[in-house]
């Protein structure tokens, strides 16, 4: 998504009276359903798309342990320390996992909701 993407948001709020907040907000509760559906349901995911720039991040909530056991909810210390220094066993640390290919993903989901 891109700057002409906030800027359609804007214009559908202006026009339709509906609030650009309500629908970033359903568009990136989409777009969990959307990752979710294509690269593992599992996962403790949340989107964040740039309220300014349009850009769409992935994030995941991984608990680090001594010993990895679901890779999709934990993250060993020593590859944790790589995202933060300070990170401990047991601490929750949030990671970015955005696919290459999810801007693809996002315009079609972007697409369903708005219409």
């Amino acid at each position: 998504m891109n700057i002409e993407f906030v800027e359609a948001l804007a214009q559908l709020e202006k026009e339709k009276g509906i609030s650009k907040e309500i629908l970033l907000d359903a568009l990136e509760a989409s777009l969990i359903s959307a990752y979710k559906k294509n690269y593992g349901s599992s996962q403790n995911v949340s989107v964040n798309i740039d309220r300014d720039t349009g850009e769409v991040k992935v994030f995941c909530k991984k608990v680090v342990t001594d010993e990895v056991k679901d890779s999709l909810l934990e993250i060993d210390i020593t590859e944790a320390s790589a995202f933060n220094p300070t990170a401990k066993v047991g601490d929750i640390i949030t990671i970015e996992v955005t696919p290459k290919k999810f801007g693809r993903i996002a315009a079609q989901t972007a697409k369903q909701v708005v219409m």
